[in-house]
């Protein structure tokens, strides 16, 4: 019985890996139309090797599903479409959201230094840099792609262990979006922060007047920029193993808890800086509780580190415990 569930499980594995490259409307009849040809071609032997013989003969599962196609597509061969418009979607999406939220920054910046009328020009200049950001990402991928065809390098020759399996209710599925945001997001914050240091834009507004001040010492924030640009690489790299597995699993899971833990244990060693908060701040908080002897005693102490050490401490241990319970609810009824 196991041995005949497997030889079934083969085959719908290979009309899967057809039929999910194909429009909705297109799919039901590929379906019975391949369930039709292999049950001819199966006439003299169900035999798990003969099944085997007649997929490795019927042949990728890319190709076939774009003889199938009702609407031929040549921008790209056959064999290369698929893998080219996922890159291509990836690529434009990131690359020209991260030019358009740099744009936003720089704009920001350029117009808070200048007359109220240069802000509708930062804005355009902006959007003009999301623009040209999506269109560069387009041509360079596509000019990659025929490249890559044109000097010979295809994709591996296809064989039954490319199959993929049968989707299951129970696997926690990460959606590319989800992981093309987080990229987008490590990289616009990335960015954004390592702006605001060397602009020297770290400041604040007091309530009662007009006074800037910096929360952060200028030789802090210097030292910080390091740390920032490995919390962008640890995003985005995360982001890239999310669009890599597209489910959680014990790899994912594992990566996850090694991020937070480097993650981590960064941010708490900055919290620790003694200069971390410059003078002014420091003074600006004294003067502010001054008739409170506690919440004075309290920062004195320490009590501000422990307390966002916890807060930080908890977030970790939260993320790590949702990733954990995520692979461990797809891999229950595995």
């Amino acid at each position: 019985m196991n041995g005949a569930n497997e030889k079934n499980n083969l085959i719908e594995r290979y009309i899967f890996d057809v039929t999910r490259r194909l429009p909705e409307d297109e799919r039901s009849e590929v379906r019975r139309e391949l369930e039709a040809n292999i049950a001819d071609m199966l006439q003299d032997g169900q035999g798990e090797n003969d099944i085997k013989e007649v997929l490795t003969k019927l042949g990728s599962p890319r190709i076939l599903a774009e003889q199938y196609r009702q609407k031929q597509r040549y921008l790209i061969s056959p064999a290369m479409f698929d893998l080219y418009i996922s890159v291509l979607k990836l690529v434009v999406l990131i690359v020209g959201v991260v030019c358009l939220c740099v744009g936003i920054v720089m704009g920001v910046f350029s117009a808070a230094s200048a007359s109220a009328d240069s802000v509708g020009e930062a804005i355009g200049t902006a959007i003009g840099m999301g623009i040209e950001g999506a269109l560069q990402a387009a041509f360079w991928v596509t000019l990659g792609f025929v490249i890559a065809e044109r000097t010979g390098l295809k994709e591996k020759p296809w064989t039954l262990d490319d199959l993929p399996r049968l989707p299951d209710n129970n696997d926690v599925i990460i959606k590319r979006s989800e992981s093309a945001v987080e990229m987008i997001l490590s990289v616009f914050f990335t960015v954004f922060v390592i702006l605001m240091i060397t602009r020297d834009t770290w400041f604040f507004v007091l309530a009662n007047n007009t006074e800037l001040i910096n929360p952060f010492s200028s030789a802090a924030l210097d030292r910080l920029i390091p740390y920032i640009v490995v919390f962008g690489i640890l995003g985005v790299l995360m982001g890239v193993l999310k669009l890599v597995f597209a489910r959680w699993n014990v790899r994912l899971c594992i990566a996850n808890i090694v991020q937070n833990a480097i993650w981590l244990s960064l941010v708490l060693s900055i919290i620790r800086w003694p200069d971390l908060l410059s003078g002014e701040m420091i003074k600006f908080t004294y003067a502010a509780f001054e008739n409170d002897p506690d919440i004075t005693g309290f920062i004195k102490s320490g009590g501000p580190a422990v307390f966002f050490s916890v807060v930080f401490i908890a977030a970790a241990l939260i993320d790590i415990g949702t990733s954990v319970y995520k692979t461990w609810k797809g891999r229950r009824k595995a």
